[in-house]
């Protein structure tokens, strides 16, 4: 055996030995062995690999693979080209995790786009139909016939007040600065991706877009806090209603009804909180999670 096939066997002993002690040692081995050395075993070729692998060196495990390829097409070392062809291919495929491709602008915007136009949809729809799914007295069967006789039935059934008239035009309407001075500081939680607020008639649709893995209560508090906003913006506007205060969420939903759903996408299963509120309550229903 030559003197460099001899250091070769040896420094390969050492560091399959030292790979049960310590594998930073036997990495550095095996990195001096591919250096200075071509080894005619597979198994050192593989063990390298591992060993770079395992510390997510996905790029010189790789460099190694190929080696090991090119060898064993020809003919110099032992070992089954199939065998690092799955290597190879299993590399590749963490690099690319690692790495993914960029999205182009063009791409992305549309995207970004399509999803705001189908959250918008959504919440459109919602401000319709979701406060009748949402209604927590769906369940009971009650004659309504003669409600107004009864005591405080303007507060439960939400009637008319002394003076209050069903014009369509809105007495307190809401206005682009309003929701813009809204969104604005709602956006201020770290939390809170994206807000839409749509006036429609004598209903408010608030649509709230968070990150993934913000909790149900977290929702629910992220809304009420929008919710607020916007009262105080409308108080700032008309003198003559109050803002949100202790037991209240502002004046400004004596004339509006609300539906609020938050999530982190407009899917049923992305809605994490929804909300509705009658004009003649001083409190958001929220309703229970199907989760």
């Amino acid at each position: 055996m030559s003197e460099r096939m001899n250091e070769l066997y040896n420094l390969t002993q050492k560091a399959q030995k030292m790979e049960l002690i310590n594998e930073e040692i036997a990495l550095g081995i095996y990195q001096e062995i591919f250096e200075n050395y071509t080894p005619k075993i597979s198994k050192t070729y593989e063990s390298g690999i591992r060993l770079l692998e395992k510390r997510h060196r996905y790029d010189e495990a790789l460099s190694i693979c190929k080696r090991a390829m090119e060898l064993i097409q020809e003919d110099q070392i032992s070992g089954t080209l199939g065998r690092f062809e799955s290597i190879q291919e299993r590399l590749e495929r963490k690099i690319k995790e690692l790495n993914p491709e960029p999205v182009s602008p063009e791409k992305k915007s549309f995207k970004l786009n399509y999803k705001v136009a189908l959250f918008f949809f959504f919440v459109l729809i919602a401000v319709f139909f979701l406060f009748k799914l949402s209604n927590p007295y769906e369940d009971i069967n009650v004659n309504l016939e003669g409600k107004e006789a009864l005591e405080g039935a303007d507060q439960i059934f939400g009637t008319s007040k002394p003076g209050e008239t069903n014009s369509d035009e809105q007495a307190y309407p809401i206005t682009e600065s309003m929701i813009e001075i809204t969104s604005t500081e709602g956006l201020k939680n770290h939390d809170v991706t994206r807000i839409n607020i749509i006036p429609q008639n004598e209903t408010l649709g608030f649509g709230i877009l968070v990150a993934a893995g913000t909790s149900e209560k977290r929702c629910q508090e992220i809304a009420i806090d929008v919710v607020k906003t916007l009262a105080g913006a409308a108080s700032a506007t008309y003198s003559d209603i109050k803002g949100p205060g202790i037991g209240s969420l502002g004046e400004i939903y004596d004339y509006y009804e609300l539906v609020i759903s938050v999530g982190t996408g407009i899917t049923e299963d992305e809605i994490i909180a929804r909300g509705t509120k009658n004009k003649g309550s001083s409190d958001i229903y929220w309703r229970k999670s199907q989760n």
